[in-house]
């Protein structure tokens, strides 16, 4: 997310934590920014005396410390090296600490986390050599800083801070441990862990209390709150604290938390389907986004330009300093001015010359930066217009091919109940499975690019958990006989029955993995393990594991097991597939905040295992899912089937047929919205993509002389492609083609004795 890209807001808080814990006047030398550090510290000699020596380095780290907060890194890096030999020369250890705690810290403004680090550890073993643990406290910290900022470190940096907490806890030093629970908060928050980050704010509210509330710390420990409450899938809390966040930075500097908090609403706003709410808070900001990117872009530029000047500035520092050295030498040699003129112009000539190829390189950066940067937006825009051909192809795919396999698997399922046909039912079957092969193609395609897109949809409803798993089970049952397997279902008693989530993700997931076990295995059990790990308030973790006694896997071919278009043969070499299945496991595991495991052994068999946190469904919840399930109270409906297709027509007419429903057919939108003025119907099924007149505009129409008339979406196109559109038109349900026959009939059973358009107009 894009939470974790630039994650900038928490070192500038470090920064400035730091900056303002200082005991030190920072405003002594404000109006120093164009002068160097020579005319701005007390003179030194080399004959200068302890005292002269320690009022010098301590002028040194105030005037460092300014031009830290002011971001001004130029002179601190050009100072660094002569600085730190004054320290140690100095022989005051803390003014030594002091010292290089800034220099670091700027050169890992600057990008230079290698040199940042090499100070910290050195800084960390001499702390420890002295047993100074206010050193050893403020080391650790830097270290963290770094480790932050280095990929694949951010275990390190949670070390340091668990490992500074009992040091700063012995010291009662109130503003480190609020500094690091809330960073620890955000660090768990980024890396997914939600009981964690939880424990480290409750810890932060302490310890923010206790030193007075900030504003700038409080919106950053709200901003924590909000990113929590995300993880916990709990939108409206979060949206609470972001606003909150927002209030306390807005008409301030704090522009990377004000972006950070509308990016956290917005993401909120995604969770609750509110289009309009983000609408609005994407206005908001891209205004912010845009002002933090210049000044992100100004200070990469200033960094740049930071790293090339400092040997400019150094040599300026170093004529300076021989020029004066000249001028006293003067009066003491005269007989060598001539010498010495000549000696400093050919030097000025020199330096003059490293000016210009010093800058001339800088400008050469400075416009590479340009057209790489134009480059970048080129590069952008050619990925979305590909990303968006892409989404068309994918919808126009859809409707393309599941338009004829709603015939033929409709008609084949028909017919395999006609007694009629009985010697002709292998064939059938064969049929229907060969339609039901290719539809599985094509869904697993399209669920990748929904998963990829971000456009897979998070939604909840009650399903019972024994019945998922029951009617999982028997859609294998083919695949099953054929193979000669015995599916063995096993789950728990203390499993509650209702149960409230993702059941369309969840089935996903198990019919993947079951029916890889089927492909896979031949006269052996199949085992389908489901039990209760804990429940949690109302949220149950349920451990699921599928296991197989077939063929098992090679070793070598485990960690490619869950990658794309990667296929392992079965032992009879008669199965192929597209290699999608494991992959889109994998992925909507982990949307669901959970991972899959794998084990096998060759000729031992396969064992799948994952863990899911579901909702426990309320009493109310329950009653409503047992709604009407009785399909014999569709007899004598009088049902409007509205298709342009022929095949389609017969199909649908046929299978409601068999349970007793009066069908009308139209053949178009306008014919429907005629018939619908004449007659009155139960229900309307309307087709979408049709000729004259769309079944959109029919059931706009409609609803502008029939408000109760339930017309329920049947149509072959990708719904999210169309989902606002259709709920929007006045529709109240929507039927994807190919469908289950039961599942069919049920959603016309419920439409027909509960309106269902407020609940599916706010999904859509």
């Amino acid at each position: 997310m894009k939470y974790l890209n630039k994650p900038l807001f928490i070192f500038a808080f470090l920064t400035c934590t730091y900056l303002n814990s200082q005991n030190q006047k920072l405003d002594l030398f404000l109006d120093s920014s164009n002068k160097t550090a020579a005319e701005i510290l007390p003179e030194i000699s080399k004959d200068s005396t302890k005292a002269e020596l320690s009022n010098h380095v301590k002028a040194m780290i105030e005037w460092m410390t300014t031009e830290h907060y002011k971001s001004s890194y130029v002179q601190i890096l050009i100072y660094a090296d002569k600085g730190m030999y004054l320290a140690k020369k100095c022989g005051n250890s803390t003014y030594l600490g002091q010292a290089r705690s800034i220099i670091g810290n700027t050169k890992l403004r600057v990008k230079d986390t290698s040199g940042a680090k090499k100070i910290f550890l050195k800084s960390l073993k001499e702390a420890r050599k002295a047993n100074d643990s206010i050193a050893i406290l403020k080391s650790i910290g830097n270290l963290a800083n770094v480790y932050y900022y280095m990929p694949g470190y951010k275990h390190k940096t949670i070390e340091k801070y668990f490992e500074s907490m009992k040091i700063a806890k012995r010291l009662k030093d109130t503003m480190r441990l609020f500094i690091m629970h809330h960073n620890l908060s955000r660090l768990f928050n980024e890396t997914n862990q939600p009981e964690k980050s939880k424990y480290q704010i409750q810890k932060t509210e302490i310890y923010l209390n206790e030193i007075g509330n900030p504003p700038h710390y409080k919106a950053s420990h709200l901003h924590n709150q909000g990113r929590l409450h995300l993880l916990l899938n709990e939108p409206d809390k979060a949206i609470k604290k972001f606003k909150q966040t927002i209030v306390l930075c807005e008409n301030t500097d704090f522009v990377d938390a004000l972006v950070e908090g509308y990016q956290g609403y917005k993401e909120a706003l995604e969770m609750k389907k509110d289009y309009k709410g983000i609408y609005e808070i994407n206005k908001k900001l891209e205004v912010y986004e845009n002002k933090k990117d210049k000044d992100e872009a100004k200070h990469v530029t200033d960094a740049v330009s930071a790293k090339l000047n400092v040997e400019r500035y150094k040599d300026q520092i170093k004529a300076k300093e021989l020029e004066k050295q000249l001028i006293t030498q003067k009066s003491e040699r005269k007989n060598f001015l001539l010498i010495g003129t000549i000696l400093f112009g050919v030097f000025l000539i020199f330096l003059l010359s490293i000016i210009y190829a010093s800058n001339k390189r800088k400008k050469l950066l400075v416009e590479d930066l340009q057209v790489r940067n134009k480059q970048y937006l080129i590069a952008k825009q050619e990925s979305e217009q590909l990303a968006k051909s892409k989404s068309r192809f994918f919808a126009t795919v859809s409707h393309e091919l599941r338009t004829p396999l709603y015939g033929v698997i409709g008609l084949s399922s028909i017919l395999l109940e006609n007694v009629e046909l009985k010697a002709h039912e292998k064939d059938l079957k064969s049929l229907k499975f060969s339609a039901n092969y290719l539809l599985a193609l094509i869904n697993d395609l399209l669920q990748m690019n929904k998963i990829d897109n971000n456009r897979f949809t998070k939604e909840e409803i009650v399903f019972n958990l024994r019945d998922l798993i029951n009617t999982i089970s028997f859609s294998f049952e083919y695949i099953r006989l054929q193979h000669k397997n015995k599916i063995n279902l096993l789950i728990s008693d203390n499993v509650p029955k209702y149960l409230k989530g993702n059941s369309r993700m969840l089935s996903q997931i198990l019919m993947n993995l079951i029916g890889n076990a089927c492909k896979f295995t031949e006269n052996g059990d199949i085992d389908v393990i489901i039990n209760l790990d804990n429940i949690h308030e109302d949220i149950a973790n349920i451990k699921f594991t599928i296991k197989d006694d077939g063929p098992g896997i090679e070793a070598c071919k485990l960690k490619t097991i869950f990658d794309e278009f990667t296929q392992i043969n079965s032992s009879t070499k008669t199965y192929q597939g597209t290699g999608l299945g494991l992959p889109i496991v994998k992925k909507l595991v982990s949307q669901a905040g959970s991972s899959i495991d794998i084990e096998s052994k060759l000729g031992e068999g396969t064992t799948f295992k994952f863990a899911l946190a579901l909702k426990v469904a309320s009493q109310f919840e329950e009653n409503a899912s047992s709604s009407i399930k009785d399909t014999s109270q569709l007899a004598n409906k009088h049902i409007l089937v509205v298709e342009d297709n022929r095949i389609n027509q017969i199909v649908t007419k046929k299978i409601l047929k068999t349970s007793n429903v009066n069908c009308d057919i139209a053949d178009n939108g306008e014919e429907a919205v005629a018939k619908t003025k004449t007659q009155d119907y139960d229900l309307i099924l309307m087709d979408i993509n049709m000729p004259v007149k769309n079944g959109l505009e029919a059931s706009k129409e409609i609803r502008t002389f029939n408000d109760k008339v339930p017309i329920v979406a049947l149509t072959a196109v990708e719904i999210e492609e169309q989902k606002y559109q259709i709920f929007e038109s006045g529709m109240n349900d929507i039927i994807v083609k190919p469908y289950d026959i039961d599942i069919f009939k049920q959603t016309i059973l419920e439409n027909l004795f509960t309106d269902k358009r407020k609940i599916f107009k706010k999904l859509g």
